[in-house]
């Protein structure tokens, strides 16, 4: 399109104006698309330019061997423009991937200061997690006899052998972890400031790798629910004495 465009100016403007609209294309793939697409754009932009604007016209061969020299400049600015653009816009996408996961973290944590029952705890973390991961969960609580019970509204299939394993040993199992990682759902031990409360467990694609910052979103996550387990029961206790 920006060759069309360019064409009709060629007549009235200098090769290296019209050079600055190619680059004007490199930095917009490069803000929409990212990096591989704007390395793309810099190749194209430097062949269009060739074959439309350098004489002879319509031909790949360079009449003015001076002219190697610009692609060369042009093809080595445009690469270093799209890849900073690209930098500039996937650190403002991670800036807001992390100011996004900060408000989720505070908006669960607010409402489970105010949940006076497990149910309300499992649904709060169920519509946490599937807003965040797309992901089916489970809230397993651990009975007076350290048994887990699977709480109400669960959406992952969760193999309870693992899920027990987790919660008598403390330590994270199933998948993306070195324990039982065929298992179809991570799970992570509920530690409150007192004992272990339970476990969560999020049913995660096959082909889904956890980032370490989801992975530490996750586990946050976990340690708030731990956190208002803990409190429930207290508060079961108080009511009963």
């Amino acid at each position: 399109v920006v060759t069309l465009l360019a064409i009709p100016l060629s007549q009235v403007l200098e090769l290296t104006n019209i050079v600055m609209f190619f680059l004007l294309v490199v930095v917009a793939v490069a803000l929409r698309y990212g990096r591989k697409p704007a390395a793309l754009a810099a190749f194209l932009g430097v062949g269009f330019f060739d074959v439309f604007f350098v004489p002879p016209i319509l031909s790949f061969h360079v009449g003015d061997v001076q002219y190697l020299i610009t692609f060369a400049v042009m093809l080595l600015v445009a690469l270093v423009i799209g890849q900073l653009t690209a930098n500039l816009r996937a650190q403002a996408d991670a800036a807001s991937a992390r100011e996004r996961r900060v408000r989720g973290l505070y908006d669960i944590s607010r409402e489970l200061s105010a949940a006076l029952l497990l149910e309300q705890t499992a649904s709060l973390a169920a519509q946490f997690l599937r807003s965040e991961f797309a992901a089916p969960s489970a809230l397993l609580v651990a009975d007076d006899a350290d048994k887990l019970q699977l709480q109400k509204g669960a959406t992952a299939q969760v193999d309870m052998a693992v899920a027990q394993w987790c919660f008598d040993r403390g330590e994270a199992a199933g998948r993306s972890t070195n324990t039982l990682p065929a298992s179809a759902c991570l799970v992570l031990p509920l530690k409150g400031p007192m004992r272990l409360r339970g476990v969560l467990a999020v049913e995660l694609p096959s082909e889904q790798t956890l980032s370490p910052e989801q992975r530490q979103l996750l586990e946050t996550c976990a340690s708030l629910l731990a956190i208002s387990i803990e409190r429930i029961h207290y508060i079961q206790v108080a009511q009963s004495s």
